[in-house]
């Protein structure tokens, strides 16, 4: 490591406690809908799911 990798090394430990930043997070509700989620990951499985018969024609 040179003297140059370890002064821009400090220098970003540095710079990680001097971000003082006020990052908010704001709640999201969940659905209250779980047909909806059914219906997603149902549509999810049957487009990308292979059937077994055709795994093991492999």
């Amino acid at each position: 490591m040179t003297e140059s990798d370890k002064e821009q090394a400090a220098e970003a430990n540095r710079l990680n406690f001097y971000d003082q930043t006020d990052d908010v997070v704001n709640e999201v509700p969940a659905t209250t809908d779980v047909n909806e989620a059914v219906e997603a990951i149902t549509s999810h499985i049957n487009k990308y799911d292979v059937p077994e018969d055709e795994l093991k024609e492999r």
